[in-house]
């Protein structure tokens, strides 16, 4: 049996394929299981990799493309994008059965809009899964993670001067201003854990430069780790070696979940019912109950109403909290903390 899934954007929705592999492989164990995407991401899956294959969609253009994929000959195909191209390209791939996910945007901007609920707002990923028949969500990591990937990863922390053996990273970037946590708390974060004996790395990518700016001006004494020169995967082998990870509502905070490592994050604009909080049981998602959450689908550059309290009302109390709870040096907190 050969399945191709397709899903050409965006970060976080291209890690979310993975766990749809793990478990159609758990379920299937002789099938072939591919994944047609964008080219960029093609370092996410340098082997090992839960699919056998993935086809590069380039600027070679769609025809090609989808020349291509015929040519593998699918018993099925699964949409998980459900996006104009991907829905104009369905009736031309050659496959026994086609399959596309229920992508929920319509409930999700009625919601944004007026605050009413018209569905239950399953996750990403449960949607996934359901487009497959499949109900249990795998576990991370989702990555292959063995000896050598361990050791990359090692390797980079060490390039970055962070020698310690507990290590703690910090993502304070985002693209939209309203995710964004203060500097000043994450730097107050970030001395406290070092009180208690753990290596902080502040994890910085490309577009960050502004947000590594704002740390450099409160504190040069941390270790930074320049992710702009690494692959998607190294980052991910990176990460995977730190005993916990902090982040808002980035691709970040789905790399680190990916990877399988303990995980706090902080959700202020968008909120569960997009689907796209972690799932795993050793992460834990600090929000605040506001009438005005969540005020947009992605994020935007200001508080629509000039007082950002999704974030500004998250202490360093609160982040400490739950990030030593996950390292079991606190009682654990609840899965989520309202």
């Amino acid at each position: 049996m050969k399945i191709l899934l397709l899903r050409f954007s965006s970060l976080g929705d291209i890690i979310l394929t993975m766990p749809v592999a793990v478990a159609l492989k758990k379920q299937f164990p002789d099938a072939d299981i591919d994944l047609g995407t964008k080219l960029e991401y093609k370092a996410l899956f340098t082997p090992p990799s839960p699919f056998r294959k993935v086809l590069y969609l380039d600027d070679t253009g769609v025809i090609p493309f989808i020349k291509t994929l015929n040519g593998e000959g699918y018993d099925l195909i699964v949409d998980l994008h459900a996006s104009l191209r991907t829905s104009m390209m369905l009736p031309f791939l050659k496959a026994a059965k086609k399959k596309r996910y229920k992508k929920g945007a319509f409930p999700r901007r009625v919601f944004v809009t007026t605050g009413v609920k018209l569905s239950s707002f399953p996750s990403v990923l449960q949607r996934y899964l359901s487009a497959v028949g499949i109900t249990g969500i795998p576990e991370a990591p989702w990555f292959a993670l063995g000896s050598e990937e361990k050791r990359r990863g090692s390797i980079l922390l060490k390039n970055a001067g962070i020698l310690k053996d507990r290590i703690i990273g910090i993502a304070p970037g985002a693209k939209w201003e309203t995710k964004k946590w203060k500097m000043s708390r994450y730097v107050e974060l970030a001395r406290r854990l070092e009180g208690r004996a753990y290596g902080i790395v502040f994890v910085f990518g490309k577009g960050d430069e502004e947000d590594r700016e704002a740390l450099m001006k409160i504190s040069s004494g941390f270790r930074i780790l320049n992710i702009s020169d690494c692959n998607l995967r190294d980052t991910a082998y990176a990460i995977s070696s730190m005993d916990a990870f902090i982040s808002s509502d980035t691709g970040l905070m789905h790399l680190a979940e990916a990877a399988g490592t303990p995980l706090v994050a902080m959700f202020g604009p968008t909120t569960k019912e997009f689907g796209f909080f972690p799932t795993g049981h050793r992460s834990v998602v600090i929000e605040r109950k506001l009438v005005c959450r969540p005020c947009s689908l992605h994020g935007s550059e200001k508080c629509k109403e000039g007082h950002h309290k999704c974030m500004e009302d998250i202490t360093v109390e609160d982040v400490e909290s739950a990030i030593l709870g996950l390292l079991e040096e606190v009682p654990v907190p609840d899965v989520r903390i309202v």
